[in-house]
């Protein structure tokens, strides 16, 4: 099997008690067969104590009173780990925040952003990242593959979407163009592209990624130039946005909060793209939104490597890209809630950067939940609210 990972994948280390937040609580905590089987085999009172606190039905870790995990100790380290040693450890616990998804005989290896550490590492990267194969062979590998294999058409259908999602890289790349406009030339290529993939035409796929790679400067800044006069309907559409994400499930404690916070922010938080004014300084203004611009690219293109090959098994790449972009918008908006100045909306300490932060509650409530995935996948790709004209008035409406 080969397996894709990106550059900064071997660089994440767990902050352990530092966290801001568990990744112990709020949710059922699944146990692996193998681990299970050494879980009913062990002895003595810790054997006894694992075996009571399991929904066994499940096959997952029960959870107190508080929704944390009873081996969270109060130094918010795991005490399995600590008493007993990682190999203790169910698989969940042991490669959180990593994680892979499979296409056939390739498998995709990413850092999840719902972990805090994850989330500070990849948006905060100053270069792009590169994507490195490695071969991977092993007999349970071998057997999955083989279940999932994929059928000559869906392969054509993968080494597609896998030329439109580099050149939408390409894109982020591009130096010579604003941020805004180089997230605003993603939307528009996965659009243009996606009803030649549908209908095989890899060539003409192909030849879309070609025309936006070469297109000047110029050409994509006008080409959005219209979508920059859209200020006043692009704050009509994030607060339909937001009120999408306030019928999601709650995951994880702080959601309901930031959004709380979030809709508060209403009206008085500043428009888009008015971070880049931030600070009492020239310089200061130039670092923030160059910082901010930086985040905001590195999350797209996160989401992109996370969804957009996932087309390969319903054929709609084009809402995945939607659900991308869709995301950049929510933790933007998200975002709006938190102060730079690190309070929360009672005026309480507030703990990291407003724009990470949101990523990794928002991330949470998306990556570990099936029920809102669907929905969030369901509403980019029927409502009018997220047609292209629409998501490039979010993206862009309101900004010089």
């Amino acid at each position: 099997m080969q397996v894709v990972y990106p550059s900064y994948y071997h660089r994440f280390s767990c902050s352990a008690s530092a966290c801001p937040d568990t990744c112990c609580q709020g949710w059922g905590i699944s146990i692996d067969r193998e681990t299970y089987g050494k879980y009913m085999s062990m002895g003595g009172l810790m054997g006894a104590k694992l075996r009571s606190h399991i929904d066994h039905d499940r096959r997952r870790f029960l959870l107190n009173h508080q929704g944390r995990c009873v081996f969270l100790d109060r130094h918010g380290l795991c005490g399995l780990c600590v008493d007993l040693g990682e190999e203790m450890m169910c698989r969940t616990c042991r490669i959180y925040p990593r994680h892979q998804e499979s296409y056939g005989e390739l498998a995709e290896v990413s850092l999840s952003l719902s972990c805090p550490a994850a989330a500070e590492l990849v948006l905060n990267l100053k270069e792009p990242p590169e994507y490195r194969i490695r071969e991977r062979i092993s007999g349970r590998e071998r057997e999955d593959s083989a279940e999932k294999g994929l059928s000559a058409e869906e392969k054509e259908l993968l080494d597609g979407l896998f030329a439109v999602r580099r050149a939408m890289f390409g894109l982020l790349r591009r130096t010579d163009l604003r941020a805004d406009t180089r997230a605003g030339a993603v939307l528009a290529l996965a659009h243009d592209a996606e009803p030649r993939l549908r209908r095989g035409d890899r060539g003409g796929a192909e030849a879309v990624c070609s025309r936006y790679g070469a297109a000047s400067a110029e050409k994509l800044e006008n080409l959005f130039a219209g979508s920059r006069e859209m200020g006043f309907q692009r704050r009509q559409l994030e607060e339909e946005y937001l009120a999408e994400l306030m019928k999601l499930e709650t995951v994880s404690g702080g959601w309901e909060e930031l959004l709380t916070a979030a809709r508060n922010a209403g009206n008085a938080r500043p428009r888009a793209g008015a971070w880049r004014k931030a600070g009492e300084e020239r310089v200061g203004q130039e670092r923030a939104g160059q910082e901010r611009a930086g985040q905001e690219l590195n999350l797209l293109e996160y989401f992109l490597y996370l969804l957009y090959p996932g087309a390969v098994y319903d054929g709609d790449g084009w809402s995945k890209a939607k659900l991308a972009v869709f995301s950049l918008l929510a933790v933007r908006r998200l975002s709006a809630g938190l102060k730079d100045g690190r309070e929360d909306a009672k005026g309480e300490a507030e703990t990291g950067d407003p724009f990470v932060r949101a990523a990794w509650l928002y991330s949470r409530q998306v990556e570990h939940s099936d029920a809102n995935l669907r929905r969030l996948e369901t509403f980019v790709a029927e409502s009018r609210s997220c047609a292209l004209s629409q998501m490039l008035a979010c993206l862009l409406g309101g900004t010089e």
